[in-house]
């Protein structure tokens, strides 16, 4: 899902812009309110989330989440580690050799010492 549609997803979930009141007006949610304003805040933090992700890709760099709190957390750009670097080569390689190829390399294999 593209971060526009999760934030758009949000806003369905918390019209009422609920995410937007102050932390006293929060106070006096009723519950209904406070899963709304949950669903709604969850959404955009992974509407967040994913958006930093896309920005990443073909960097070389991770994405480190590392929880502070039950609410709060540090996200950092970090170098790729080494075993991941290695797969996403080797499968970055798989997609970019034509499918038929494989195929003609499995039927070239069967054919030899007939």
């Amino acid at each position: 899902m593209t971060p526009e549609y999760l934030e758009e997803l949000a806003d369905i979930a918390d019209p009422s812009k609920l995410w937007r009141m102050s932390g006293l007006a929060r106070d006096c949610f009723t519950p209904e309110q406070k899963r709304q304003l949950d669903t709604g805040v969850a959404l955009r933090r992974q509407a967040a989330h994913v958006r930093r992700l896309r920005e990443l890709l073909g960097t070389g760099k991770s994405l480190l989440i590392t929880p502070l709190s039950l609410s709060g957390a540090d996200l950092r750009a970090v170098p790729m580690p080494a075993e991941i670097k290695a797969r996403l080569g080797r499968e970055n390689a798989d997609r970019r050799e034509p499918p038929n190829v494989a195929i003609g390399r499995l039927v070239n294999e069967g054919t030899k010492g007939e």
